[in-house]
């Protein structure tokens, strides 16, 4: 699967958190959690009333997790992935149960579904899993996987905030295209931008025009002419949705959550480097930025409408004094 689970916090520096390391005979599984509500218009609450809860007891069980949705229009659901020790894996579609009957007068029926994608690490002298291999291939290897966890156990907690805060994804779009310039902006200018060169090699235009050209993959042949069209229907509405990204960002709440985005993506692409990972730094970047809004249930075609307004947005539309 192109959508990878949180592991361990261990980079090459040594750093290390969130779930304790097993010991004796517990290892670690990577454990899916599927909830698909009946009703496909209500994953939003899903999201809000049994993922959100659900992830947070994950923590205190000392599991790491992050969640991602399929946003497919006739059976959408959300995967919650988790890192867990063999001791914790059975209590997890137990919660989610008491979770979704605790909500089933305003979810109605709730189906959750669990799959042991296999050991990680790998068990000696025995196999990957072919989802870990998959990982392992897409991610750069070990440590390319275990730099993404804290990435993407922020971007699941921030999704679970924004879906809390903002209500639809028209309400949340501001924000995310807020966020979309912050991936880019901390990529390119970030504190340590300066230490990897690939970072600051891509131009302004050339980052906004790749991101475009990924957002649009799905339309295979037609891909350019679904370009031309987008920017046609976008290009007249940037100064309106300028003004309400603007309203948007001096809220306290918004903008903090900006700067700890910012400074994971500075802090991530760091480590990526030091650790030699096999990636470019956009490739990283725009990833990241992908799987934030597949969170908040922006589809990739979404993604290039707002990518367009991030692309026009710069720091000096920033209402207030300029963020560090």
């Amino acid at each position: 699967m192109s959508q990878i689970m949180s592991t361990h916090r261990k980079a090459s520096n040594g750093h290390t958190g969130g779930a304790a390391v097993p010991t004796g005979t517990e290892h670690t599984l990577w454990w899916v959690l599927t909830v698909q509500p009946v009703r496909p218009e209500i994953c939003d609450a899903v999201v809000r009333q049994i993922v959100t809860p659900l992830i947070g007891q994950a923590r205190v069980w000392g599991a790491e997790r992050c969640f991602y949705r399929c946003l497919d229009n006739v059976s959408p659901h959300v995967q919650v992935h988790f890192l867990v020790r063999n001791g914790v894996a059975g209590r997890l579609k137990p919660f989610a149960q008491a979770l979704a009957a605790q909500c089933a007068p305003e979810l109605g029926e709730v189906r959750i579904s669990e799959q042991n994608a296999g050991a990680y690490p790998p068990r000696r002298a025995e196999p990957a899993s072919p989802a870990v291999e998959e990982a392992l291939a897409l991610f750069g290897g070990p440590e390319g996987i275990a730099l993404t966890c804290d990435v993407e156990e922020l971007s699941s907690d921030l999704g679970a905030w924004a879906l809390g805060r903002f209500t639809t994804v028209d309400s949340r779009s501001p924000f995310a295209a807020l966020l979309l310039f912050d991936t880019a902006h901390a990529m390119m200018h970030g504190p340590r931008s300066s230490l990897w060169p690939d970072r600051r090699a891509p131009s302004w235009g050339y980052y906004w025009t790749t991101h475009l050209n990924s957002c649009t993959v799905s339309f295979g042949p037609l891909a350019e002419r679904a370009r031309i069209a987008l920017k046609a229907r976008t290009v007249p509405r940037i100064v309106p949705a300028h003004r309400q990204m603007a309203a948007i960002a001096s809220e306290p709440s918004v903008d903090a959550w900006r700067k700890r985005w910012a400074r994971a993506i500075d802090t991530y692409l760091y480590r990526a480097d030091r650790a030699r990972i096999s990636r470019s730094a956009q490739f990283l970047a725009v990833y990241q930025s992908r799987q934030l809004f597949n969170r908040f249930g922006i589809s990739p075609t979404e993604e290039a409408v707002l990518g367009l307004h991030a692309h026009a947005w710069s720091k000096e539309l920033e209402p207030g004094l300029p963020r560090g």
